[in-house]
C-alpha cells in the first residue's frame, strides 16, 4: 500500500502570530521551519513512502528539497482546498492512502505515524484521526484517499467524525500526547522544554531565549523555565 503524507505549511509571514508578542517575525519564521524539520524527520523514519509539502515560501521549498520531499505551491488557496488539491496530486502519483499532518507538531514520533497507518490498514476503507488538545485534527489518514473532505479548522476533529459517520465510513482513533501538542502558546512551549527530546525546535528555542531578552523574560515569568 503506497502511503503518501501531505504537510501544509502556513505562509511564514503569518505563522505563529499568537506568539508575536514574544518573538520577532524572524524568530517565528525560524521556529516554524524548525518544527517542519522535526515533522519531516519523523516522516523519514516512518513507513511513509513519499512526503508532499504544500507552502508559499522559498525557505519552505528549500526544506522540502533538503529532505527529498516533493513541494507544491499553495498559490494563495486556503487550507482545506490546498489539502484536497495535494491529495489529488498524490492519487495521480499512485498513492493508495494519504496521511495529512500539520507542520507544527515537533514532538511527533515515527511510532505514532506507523501506528496510525497500521490502524488504517486494518481491513476495509477507514479514516484514522488523532486529535489536538483543543479538539482540532492533528492527523487525518484515509485509506483510500478522499473518503471524506478535509474539514480542518476549529473543532475539526468532531467535524471529520461527523463527515465519516454521514458517509458510513469506519473511524479509528489514535491518541498521543506528542502528536496532540501543536505549538501555539506559552504552555505548548513549556511542554516542549519539559519533555525530554532532541528536536530541532527545542534547539532553536534555546538559541532564541539566549539571544533575546524579551523571550528569556517571557519564559522565566510565564513558564518558570530556569535558564
Amino acid at each position: 500500500m503506497a502511503v503518501y503524507a501531505v504537510v501544509p505549511v502556513k505562509t511564514l509571514a503569518d505563522s505563529k502570530r499568537r506568539l508575536s508578542s514574544v518573538f520577532t517575525p524572524q524568530e517565528r519564521k525560524e521556529l516554524t521551519l524548525a518544527m517542519l524539520e522535526d515533522v519531516l524527520n519523523a516522516l523519514q523514519a516512518s513507513v511513509v513512502d513519499e512526503t508532499v509539502i504544500v507552502g508559499e515560501d522559498l525557505a519552505v521549498e528549500q526544506v522540502a528539497k533538503k529532505f527529498g520531499a516533493s513541494y507544491l505551491s499553495a498559490n494563495g488557496a486556503s487550507l482545506n482546498p490546498t489539502i484536497e488539491e495535494a491529495t489529488s496530486w498524490c492519487m495521480k502519483k499512485g498513492s493508495e492512502s494519504v496521511l495529512v499532518l500539520p507542520a507544527d507538531v515537533p514532538l511527533l514520533d515515527a511510532k505514532d505515524i506507523n501506528r496510525i497507518i497500521e490502524l488504517g490498514k486494518g481491513g476495509g476503507s477507514a479514516v484514522v484521526l488523532s486529535p489536538s488538545q483543543n479538539w482540532g485534527t492533528n492527523a487525518l489518514f484515509q485509506n483510500p484517499p478522499k473518503l471524506i473532505p478535509a474539514c480542518f479548522g476549529p473543532k475539526s476533529f468532531l467535524n471529520h467524525i461527523r463527515e465519516a459517520y454521514c458517509k458510513g465510513i469506519g473511524v479509528r482513533l489514535h491518541f498521543s500526547s506528542g502528536l496532540a501538542t501543536d505549538i501555539d502558546s506559552a504552555e505548548d512551549l513549556k511542554k516542549l522544554f519539559e519533555t525530554e527530546n532532541r528536536t530541532v525546535s527545542r534547539r532553536i528555542l534555546e538559541q532564541i531565549t539566549k539571544s533575546s531578552v524579551k523571550a528569556s523574560e517571557y519564559f522565566a515569568v510565564k513558564t518558570a523555565i530556569k535558564k
